[in-house]
């Protein structure tokens, strides 16, 4: 449909109706990086402040009991495109993998596409896709050229990503959220009034439902550590929070380095040293500081959410767009010693995540779910919303009875993993009930090839240690009940169920779709 019969219908029934004809919704996928669950002032943080979001979620459906089944950027960026947990589609640090076509245009943004939808992205990308003449996975170029609209980077962004990334050189700030903010607002313009335009960076058509991924590097370490303060940097990354720096909170279960006397897990498990990024937890001078920077970029994306909603309702489109927002996954900020993520505790695993769609009716708004839902059910509510099957290779659930606050029979337990063995990590698998959580620990000895490991554990190779932790009792997972008579049965039930539950993850195939290559 022309602009001229588009300004016509929005002079004679204004743009909202007109918009709402289309039937399908617009959506909008807003992704932070390593933003805990508690670090949301909605969800209690005592100091930060995210005003946006918490409207966000006080007029849509709050997820308390979220969770990342891979708690690392690379695996579980994947699982949210898939809507498959990593055992399935095979993609992480150390896979040594890229997704092939076929698996990529299966995934929610491509297959929204296909319908009719006009896709955009801004910002990181951490899941290396295609195979091409230009090399595999990052070089490929297969990703930069799927979508509609590309305004984006592979691997981490940083604090300014026009020193490492010639795409958004062209912008008129300096900063990693504003850019992508600006980028962004790019994309929901009528007229492409962007410095950086391109023919790559065209505004969306107005006669299509629009999809649009926006995806941070912050309050991820690579953001945060590379914050320099300069004079042009707006004034919340220079001075915000930093006369509160003594409210800030600090872990209940938090050790510095020199106060650990019995590491939290055997040394022959894993041994607790982690890479430089994450020494910030080892005094609490460092973490209080990390602590004011981690809240300055929450609260910067919380504004760059606040500048989207309003265009959106500027534009008219607002009633007829669904909003997500979630994080990859959580990081450990020095509880029991530790820090980094990947280590399925739930200081790694829980995420946040708010789910606004306009159009459910006001009494079913402003709700808090307490089911335990995971990154892997946004594929198939985004496909439910568009009016389009669940792919079959999808492993999530649609949370669109959960949003309409709807009885329904919800999973009881879920699976997680960590399949990256690079940073003294060890390979870890866990089943978590809203009470019980049960972790396995394996070899790290054992260096097994990316492709057999994914099938290690199901063909019997036995943990070495494990864990189990009343959460009802033991929120911050201070005690391990593995040698308690009292939860023997439960220990028996829980190692049957992480057993049944790999084995679902894994899927039917051998081996996922995936291209091999060498980073």
């Amino acid at each position: 449909m022309n602009r001229w019969l588009h300004a016509v219908l929005f002079f004679l029934f204004g743009f909202h109706h007109f918009e709402e004809s289309f039937g399908r919704p617009n959506i909008l996928v807003i992704l932070s990086d390593d933003q805990r669950a508690d670090h949301l002032r909605v969800n209690g943080h005592p100091v930060l402040q995210t005003p946006n979001l918490d409207i966000l979620a006080g007029e849509g459906m709050n997820f308390r009991n979220a969770f990342a089944s891979s708690t690392a950027c690379t695996p579980n960026r994947t699982c949210i495109l898939t809507g498959q947990y990593e055992r399935k589609h095979g993609v992480n640090f150390n896979s040594g993998s890229s997704l092939k076509e076929e698996a990529w245009e299966r995934t929610y943004p491509m297959l929204l596409k296909k319908a009719g939808y006009y896709v955009g992205y801004v910002g990181k990308n951490h899941t290396p896709i295609g195979k091409s003449g230009q090399g595999v996975g990052y070089q490929s170029g297969v990703m930069d050229s799927s979508f509609n609209y590309w305004y984006g980077n592979h691997n981490h962004s940083t604090f300014y990503p026009k020193n490492k990334f010639p795409i958004y050189r062209n912008a008129r700030v300096n900063t990693q959220v504003e850019i992508f903010t600006e980028g962004a607002l790019n994309f929901l313009s009528e007229q492409n009034g962007f410095t950086g335009a391109s023919e790559f960076l065209k505004s969306r058509p107005l006669d299509k439902p629009f999809c649009l991924l926006v995806n941070l590097n912050v309050p991820h370490n690579k953001g945060t550590s590379t914050m320099r303060l300069l004079p042009k940097d707006p004034e919340l990354y220079k001075s915000a929070y930093r006369d509160q720096i003594e409210d800030l909170p600090i872990p209940s279960t938090y050790l510095a380095e020199d106060e650990i006397k019995r590491p939290k897990l055997p040394g022959n498990v894993y041994n607790g040293q982690y890479i430089g990024s994450y020494n910030y937890v080892k005094n609490r001078a460092d973490l209080r500081e990390r602590m004011v920077r981690v809240c300055q970029t929450v609260e910067g994306v919380d504004r760059m959410v606040g500048s989207l909603l309003a265009k959106l309702k500027q534009d008219g489109v607002a009633d007829n767009t669904v909003t997500f927002f979630t994080s990859d996954h959580g990081i450990q900020h020095g509880e029991h010693g530790l820090g980094g993520k990947v280590l399925l505790y739930e200081e790694s695993l829980r995420v946040p995540m708010i789910v606004h769609d306009p159009r459910i009716p006001k009494v079913s708004r402003g709700g808090q779910s307490v089911e335990l839902v995971l990154s892997i059910d946004l594929a198939p509510t985004i496909l439910e919303l568009a009016e389009l099957p669940v792919d079959d290779e999808m492993q999530g659930m649609s949370l669109i009875p959960l949003m309409h606050e709807k009885s329904i029979d919800w999973r009881h337990d879920f699976f997680a993993e960590n399949l990256f063995t690079g940073q003294n990590y060890p390979r870890i698998e866990a089943v978590r009930e809203k009470e019980l959580k049960y972790i396995r620990y394996f070899s790290r000895s054992h260096r097994i090839p990316y492709r057999k490991l994914l099938l290690s554990s199901i063909e019997g190779e036995p943990p070495i240690f494990e864990e189990l932790y009343d959460l009802s009792k033991d929120p911050h997972e201070k005690k391990n009940l593995v040698v308690e008579k009292n939860y023997r049965m439960d220990l028996i039930r829980m190692r049957k169920r992480c057993q049944e539950l790999v084995f679902q993850a894994k899927g039917s195939d051998m081996y996922p779709k995936t291209w091999p290559y060498t980073k």
